[in-house]
């Protein structure tokens, strides 16, 4: 693996929202993973998107569109004030998932990459007075190779079911064209694909991003 693209160097919560979108492509979902810390920096919480599975965790949502990694973690923790605490997402959350982090009170999330199909989002806070005052900080997308990783399995995985086309690997390609360029030439080869998903996380970064 290069040196720039070193997932020790990561900070935990970074690095355990990887494993949890690399499982959760390794098992056919889209890939998106995330992690919850609470006030004194632990992680209380992991979760991946489960759309394809047929069960999952207690708790947790499986076999449905609404099974989205940040939802499957942010069930996992108890109603209260959790203005302390912190989401991380390798992808930037959707509507549905910032509006669950409003609602559990997860004052900050943090996200990898960007997904310009929500392009606008952050304009939400904008609703009213109650939604400003209860709407979470938001910090992203971050810099570096884990962005490029997270939008090449976005492609990827876009492009081996065949939706290439899609407006959200379009939006992919523009925001981002060299990773997109990775995504689509690994969901185009079913041979490749088929053996970097036996991989774990850190040989198949070393495989992709060299």
């Amino acid at each position: 693996m290069s040196e720039s693209a070193d997932l020790l160097a990561l900070e935990l919560p970074w690095r355990l929202a990887l494993e949890e979108g690399w499982a959760a492509f390794c098992a056919g979902n889209p890939p998106v993973g995330a992690a919850i810390t609470d006030s004194d920096g632990v992680v209380v919480a992991l979760g991946r998107s489960r759309f394809h599975d047929h069960s999952g965790p207690v708790g947790q949502l499986a076999g449905t569109a609404l099974a989205h990694a940040e939802v499957n973690a942010l069930a996992q923790i108890a109603p209260g004030d959790h203005r302390g605490w912190t989401l991380w997402s390798s992808l930037q959350p959707c509507p549905l998932c910032a509006a669950a982090a409003m609602t559990a009170q997860c004052g900050e999330v943090r996200f990898l990459a960007a997904d310009p199909m929500w392009a606008g989002a952050e304009r939400l806070p904008e609703l009213n007075a109650a939604v400003s005052l209860r709407w979470p900080h938001f910090d992203g997308p971050q810099p570096g190779w884990p962005a490029c990783w997270q939008t090449a399995l976005s492609v990827a995985y876009q492009t081996a079911r065949g939706r290439g086309d899609s407006d959200a690997v379009t939006a992919r390609e523009q925001m981002a064209p060299g990773a997109a360029r990775l995504g689509r030439a690994l969901g185009g080869d079913a041979d490749r694909l088929t053996n970097l998903v036996k991989l774990t996380l850190s040989a198949a970064i070393g495989e992709l991003l060299g």
